[in-house]
């Protein structure tokens, strides 16, 4: 341009020599075409980058590199909050002194979403459904902004509150959902108003499947409830797109959590109550060949590395003081099996979890409960393997362990974990055990109403044990608790634990709802034997923790039929 003004004021002075009243010169180039002159010309410099618009967000510059960016903010006051951690699933990053985060968001990331402050109450929607998270769909060059409000708790952090854990909703149909909204959600509502400071958790398992018609029933079901439903993902939950009932149709992991994602947010994140910090992850490598040559499961247990990245930069950001609490689906308790973690970072994160002033794990997939215990690096790490909302896939108020159908309830103090109890649906709080007579078979008579008696699928549903008392005792942890069985007020005998079948629950399946499958026989690890001194006279089972923790349990009547079920016993027998 600047080229062809010069030319032009040559021409225009050549002209004039030979003109008398000559031509008037052009006028000089504005500043507007100045400027443009010098883009044109930057823009040929081959060496140098184009410029980059400087985004300034509550007075933080953000990088160029940073495609993830926003400001947290106190919804009452305005103000920022510093030092709360957000992430995009990939990376975890505190908010500086303005309140702002940036982060270089991860190709596979799909949300950003921030760890709630013990200080502030969990934002929910209009549903009370979590809502920490924002979703988005973006280019890999896109640069979004999402920022945040939390509002402060009236009383401030709460120092003690309850968490009521739900393993393996696991519905698979409308009828399962229907019971899952008429009988476990009531027994909640019911339960909240008693407790301090509730919150729930999912521990997995939400359907059955991955039963895409399922995901919005079941949600329905948790909205506008009395708490806040927070979620964990399961086996079960992870989509398999080519065959949903086929578990050997595998995918992606990106692909099978679509689902989840957009029904309930991040698979992976954290939160904080009082002085604790809540961790929840997905430990399920969706596709992957399990871990033990014998696995028939499709998938195996553990984390992929950005998952333990992600888990180590979370933990990064709380003080050793605090008690953390790892929610997982799949067991870590003594590895071994393709439902367990026998690795994948099982020992890492064991030995993290140590580091901090109390430490606890809680884990549904099993269908039954389990208290195990890790001693890791001199310190004492409790797994709590809940049994099932389900019990056992909805097949009678009853799981295979002889646990009824129902949820964990946890309640915390400080740091410490004082007391935990398991909530059989439709059950009174106190009924933590059941008894029978250990030499007597169990039969109902009522067998006869919808199907013939007995298949006889196992020879007999009775321990043997002439004059003894049976007891199943789901929520102890075996060796640390005293259990004895007591007549006339005088102590007979230490109880003595065995592994076998709980018989009641064994002739339930196999005989009621009439399965042969293996799958709904399951010897419990809970049962515990004495002797009576006088077969004829009352008796008491009572079981005391040692630690002086929790307890004491006590029983004295024996269960002889399904009357103490909930719900009537022909709703579920089999019509034939």
């Amino acid at each position: 341009m600047r080229k062809l003004s010069l030319i032009l004021l040559l021409l225009c002075s050549i002209s004039t020599l030979g003109c008398e009243g000559g031509i008037p010169l052009p006028p000089p180039p504005d500043k507007e075409q100045q400027e443009d002159d010098k883009k044109e010309d930057d823009n040929n410099k081959d060496e140098e980058k184009p410029d980059v618009a400087n985004i300034i967000v509550n007075g933080t510059s953000i990088s160029e590199a940073s495609t993830l960016y926003g400001v947290v903010t106190d919804k009452q006051s305005g103000q920022a909050i510093e030092n709360v951690v957000v992430s995009d699933g990939f990376t975890c990053v505190k908010t500086d002194q303005n309140g702002v985060y940036q982060i270089a968001r991860h190709d596979n990331s799909t949300m950003v979403y921030l760890s709630v402050p013990a200080e502030y109450e969990i934002p929910v929607d209009a549903g009370n459904h979590p809502a920490f998270f924002k979703r988005y769909a973006l280019t890999k060059d896109d640069r979004f902004r999402h920022d945040f409000q939390l509002e402060l708790l009236p009383g401030g952090k709460q120092t003690q509150f309850t968490l009521l854990a739900l393993a393996d909703i696991q519905v698979h149909d409308s009828n399962d959902v229907d019971r899952f909204r008429d009988e476990t959600i009531p027994d909640i509502n019911e339960l909240v108003p008693t407790l301090v400071n509730p919150y729930g958790i999912t521990l997995g398992d939400i359907t059955n499947k991955n039963n895409s018609a399922m995901w919005t029933k079941v949600r329905q079901a948790m909205t506008k409830q009395s708490i806040t439903f927070m979620q964990c993902m399961g086996n079960h939950d992870h989509l398999n797109e080519l065959s949903p009932n086929d578990h050997s149709q595998t995918t992606s992991y990106w692909k099978s959590v679509e689902n989840f994602q957009k029904y309930f947010g991040p698979q992976n994140y954290s939160f904080s109550r009082g002085d604790v910090h809540f961790v929840v992850l997905d430990n399920c490598l969706h596709g992957e060949k399990p871990d033990n040559a014998g696995g028939t499961h499709e998938y195996a247990t553990g984390l992929y590395d950005w998952g333990y990245n992600w888990f180590l930069q979370d933990l990064s950001f709380v003080p050793k003081s605090k008690a953390v609490v790892l929610c997982c689906h799949i067991p870590f308790r003594d590895g071994g099996g393709d439902n367990h973690n026998n690795g994948r970072y099982r020992k890492e994160i064991l030995n993290k979890l140590s580091e901090y002033r109390e430490a606890h794990i809680l884990i549904g997939h099993t269908h039954h409960m389990y208290n195990w215990i890790h001693t890791v690096n001199g310190k004492r790490i409790q797994e709590h393997i809940n049994a099932a909302v389900c019990g056992q896939m909805w097949h009678g108020p009853i799981g295979r362990d002889g646990t009824p159908n129902g949820y964990g309830v946890y309640e915390f103090d400080g740091t410490t974990l004082k007391n935990y109890w398991f909530k059989g649906t439709g059950c009174d709080k106190d009924f933590q055990m059941r008894c029978y007579k250990g030499g007597e078979e169990i039969y109902d008579p009522r067998m006869n109403i919808n199907m013939t008696a007995k298949k006889n699928i196992f020879p007999s549903y009775s321990w043997g044990l002439k004059d003894h008392i049976v007891a199943n005792i789901w929520n102890i942890e075996l060796g640390e608790w005293e259990v004895t069985l007591w007549q006339n007020g005088q102590k007979v005998c230490e109880m003595t634990n065995f592994r076998d079948y709980d018989y009641y629950a064994l002739y339930w399946f196999c005989e009621v709802y009439g399965s042969s499958s293996t799958s709904y026989q399951h010897k419990s690890h809970h049962l515990y034997y004495g002797k009576l001194k006088d077969p004829n006279a009352p008796f008491e089972v009572r079981a005391v923790d040692r630690r002086g923790v929790r307890g004491p349990y006590t029983c004295s009547e024996v269960t002889t039929n399904y009357d103490g079920l909930n719900g009537d016993f022909e709703t579920y027998v089999p019509t034939k």
